[in-house]
């Protein structure tokens, strides 16, 4: 069987890439929930003088951050699979079953998430929604933008998991991504 060309395995290596940046930025947002949710407990315990941003932006980037993290989570395999049959089937069918999926429905669910979640950013955007939450009133697009943002980086990801699904249909043995590696 031919092997396959380095654009390939090019292409992997730069998504993965790609990926594994993005989630490490988004982790940052964890310092940020850090140090607010440390200052809200100083200045309300401390000080007496609670305030009415901390709670709802660390919220907000808590879920944000969930969202946006979720590409990293499918590079990294830390995503939900049920494993009770999965290990006895071989890497060709493990290949197959993951190609099929991804194609007929994890890229349509995703292209969903992204439309729909454009228009909602789109209706947020417009009619200038802020948050009820708090008198902070803090404006909900940005927070609502990071659902079709996440679609997208899936979407990303996914190709490159579609990529290493197809090698697996071929060769019947799994993609092994080695950082740094020429392959």
């Amino acid at each position: 069987m031919p092997e396959f060309p380095p654009a390939f395995h090019a292409v992997i290596r730069a998504i993965d890439g790609f990926t594994d940046a993005t989630g490490k930025l988004v982790s940052l947002a964890m310092l940020y929930i850090l140090v607010a949710l440390g200052y809200e407990a100083f200045s309300r315990y401390l000080l007496n003088a609670p305030t009415n941003w901390a709670p709802e932006t660390s919220i907000m980037a808590n879920g944000a951050a969930f969202m946006l993290g979720c590409g990293y989570a499918l590079l990294k395999r830390a995503h939900v699979r049920t494993d009770l049959f999965w290990n006895r089937y071989s890497g060709r069918k493990q290949g197959a079953i993951d190609l099929v999926s991804y194609l007929l429905l994890f890229f349509p669910a995703m292209l969903a998430l992204v439309w729909i979640g454009v228009d909602d950013v789109w209706y947020s955007f417009r009619i200038g929604e802020v948050s009820a939450l708090t008198p902070l009133g803090a404006v909900m697009w940005p927070f609502r933008a990071a659902l079709p943002l996440a679609a997208a980086l899936l979407i990303v990801q996914g190709v490159s998991e579609t990529l290493k699904s197809w090698y697996a249909v071929r060769t019947g043995r799994e993609y092994e991504h080695r950082e740094g590696a020429e392959l």
